[in-house]
């Protein structure tokens, strides 16, 4: 009885470290989760940081191919609603906008209406339509009751003119 007392004893006393090493309040475990999920949580918001940003780079303004540039816009309610005047000398520029309440002079008009116009890239041999239309979209304008501009291109004696109305 002996034998069987202690082989009882034995497997309780087994049996008991066993259960008590299985459930026992281990939180190394639980901690080192909540330290896994905050690496993860860290990395997808540097991931999401890193795909949102978006470096594009300086671009140098594009030449204007004009010596002068001079537009007049009317509107219903406006004559003069809107007046960009562009010329090589910046201190001769002007943009004005009645919409917007903008009165700009000199270098500041001169480097506003540059970056403008330089994207438009006009030149002598576009149809007076599609300049009229780049024009119209480059400065907002939307209806205009008349609608006259003078270039002079890069090399030319004399100014094109471009009209239109009632649009």
């Amino acid at each position: 009885m002996t034998i069987t007392r202690f082989k009882v004893l034995t497997t309780t006393l087994l049996t008991s470290t066993l259960l008590l090493g299985a459930c026992g309040d281990n939180n190394d475990e639980v901690e080192e989760n909540k330290l896994k999920d905050a690496e993860v949580q860290k990395q997808e918001e540097v991931t999401t940081e890193q795909d949102t940003t978006v470096e594009t780079p300086e671009e140098e303004p594009k030449e204007v191919a004009f010596e002068s540039f001079n537009l007049h816009i009317d509107n219903a309610e406006t004559k003069d609603a809107l007046v960009a005047q562009y010329s090589e000398e910046p201190k001769d520029s002007l943009y004005t906008n009645e919409a917007d309440s903008a009165n700009i002079k000199g270098e500041e008009a001169n480097e506003l209406l540059k970056s403008v116009l330089g994207e438009l890239q006009l030149t002598k041999d576009m149809a007076d339509e599609d300049v009229i239309q780049r024009i119209t979209l480059a400065f907002g304008v939307e209806k205009y009751t008349n609608f006259n501009l003078e270039i002079l291109y890069d090399g030319e004696k004399e100014a094109k003119t471009y009209t239109n109305t009632n649009k």
